[in-house]
Parts: C-alpha cells; structure tokens; sequence
C-alpha cells in the first residue's frame, strides 16, 4: 500500500477498475443455518482517495481495521459450512458498523490522530462512499437474510470483531468481549460458552451494544427479532496464524452446539429496547473521555 501525504478529490465514480468491489461474500451456497458477518475486515482505500492523507502504517492500526477478523471469518465459514460477507474497504472510508448519522461513521480521527481525507470530505465525497461501498454491502447483506428466510429458515447471525488490549494506557481485563442490544439469548449462551473454558468474558464490554442505534446487527438482525451475537476477540489472540485457526474452532464448537437444537434458533418475542439517540450519539465521545480521566488519576 503506497503512501499519500495528502487526500486527493474527484469526480463521482468513486470505484475505479483496480478498486475491490465493497464486499465479498463466502460460501454463498453454505447449507449452515448460520450467516457470519465481518464489518471491519480489510484495510483497502479507493485510489482516488489517496490514503485520506494518512501513510501505509496507519492501516496496520485498530483504527483502520479489526486485526484478525478476516482470517477467523473465512476458516469459520469453511469449518461450519456457513454464507459470510466480508468488507473489503477500511472502516476509515466509512464505518460499515455505523448509522450514517452517526459522529463516527466518517471518523475525523483514529486514536487521536487527525484523518484529513474526512476532516476535509466533501458532500459529494461523503455521498459516493455511501452509494458505492456503504449501501451495497447493507443492500447485500439484507438480501443474505431475505434469503434465509425465504427457505422459512431463521438463521443465526455472528457479527465478528476485535478489540485492542489496552485503551488510553488503560488495560482491558477481558479476553473476548459479547455485544448485544436487546436480545441476550445467544451473547448468554456465548458468555457462559467462554466462561466455561476459562475465559475472562465481558458482557456487553469492552463496548456496550445497548447504547448504539444503527449498528450492523441492530439494523439487519435485531430489527427483524432474529437470533444474533456481536462477539469481540481481544486482537493479541488472533494476531497470528496459528491465533486464528484457535479462534476460529471455538466458534465452531459454539455454533454446532447452538445449530444442534433449532429450538434455539427462533423470532424474539421480547420488549425491544428504547434508545436514546443523545447517549447514541456521544457514547463513543463520552467512553474515551472516561479513558483519558483514568489515564489523569
């Protein structure tokens, strides 16, 4: 990945022929009654962007991307025989896991540092990236579940990420973190899943799933009421090779379990969680500002 000392600005497409396409999708034809999802798998930059001013370092970053995902995402796919759609852009383009509205779907920073290629974007910039590489994958993944369900098959969706070790020189105690919004049916059974096997397990940690509207899962699993889980895998653990292949086959183990028993695999019929958006909008705002007053003390 080249350099760029300075974001470069355009004309609309913003794909150009030696662009990836938004997304991948794996295993399309996967006969598991599971869908595997990968927000913040890839660090590629349209060319016309120009590295939105930042240098090639920068993209080995949490900031940039979930450092390990991927791998875990493809051999999950391969091992349970499951459909997975894998983003390939940075989440510094724009942050699949996002609403557009949201403060931190175009991030003017990364841990602190300026991004000038979103400082600076434009709305024609802004309106590209969502039309090329935002909607698309929303508009795929949404058609991954209408297609499940048009098999009146209810499928069990895993988003999958991770998380740095340390946050503004605070260290996180967990090793693996379950996100959820309003339906803890699977992020229990995953919880108590890693607890078993002796893992220091968040819940609803290091990121806390019930204070953001518009997430990935909230917008495609929860609002259909389908079984679903936000897992986070401390970065350190599926950094290697070898960290992956691990990861990946404790996934496996849970999903057998859980796609053993169709009985947990049906509709929520629980309350669905009221948000509200001012605590939506400054949750990850008042996070590090609860980071850096630890760092003071």
């Amino acid at each position: 990945m080249a350099e760029s000392s300075s974001p470069v600005f355009y004309a609309p497409p913003l794909l150009g022929p030696g662009d990836p396409p938004p997304f991948t999708v794996l295993n399309p034809d996967g006969r598991a009654k599971a869908l595997l999802v990968c927000d913040h798998a890839a660090t590629a930059v349209p060319a016309k962007l120009g590295l939105l001013g930042l240098g090639a370092e920068d993209y080995t970053r949490h900031y940039a991307v979930d450092i390990g995902v991927r791998s875990v995402t493809e051999q999950l796919s391969a091992l349970i025989d499951a459909p997975a759609i894998v983003a390939n852009y940075s989440r510094l383009v724009v942050d699949l896991n996002r609403d557009l509205q949201h403060p931190t779907a175009f991030a003017q920073s990364g841990e602190g540092k300026p991004v000038p290629g979103n400082i600076t974007m434009t709305d024609e910039d802004r309106q590209c990236r969502i039309d090329e590489i935002y909607n698309p994958y929303h508009a795929a993944l949404a058609g991954m579940i209408d297609g499940f369900l048009g098999r009146k098959t209810i499928p069990l969706i895993l988003s999958i990420h991770s998380f740095t070790s340390v946050f503004f020189r605070q260290k996180r105690p967990w090793e693996v973190g379950v996100m959820w919004t309003q339906d803890k049916r699977m992020a229990g059974a995953i919880i108590e899943f890693f607890r078993g096997k002796g893992f220091n397990v968040g819940d609803n940690e290091p990121y806390d799933g019930r204070f953001l509207q518009g997430t990935t899962m909230n917008r495609h699993a929860d609002s259909r009421r389908l079984p679903n889980v936000l897992i986070e895998i401390r970065n350190d653990m599926i950094r290697t090779a070898e960290g992956g292949v691990q990861w990946a086959n404790y996934l496996k183990e849970f999903i057998n379990q859980i796609l053993a028993d169709d009985s947990h695999r049906t509709l929520y019929d629980g309350p669905v969680l009221a948000y509200d958006p001012e605590l939506s909008r400054t949750y990850f705002e008042n996070l590090n500002k609860k980071a850096q007053q630890a760092d003071d003390t």
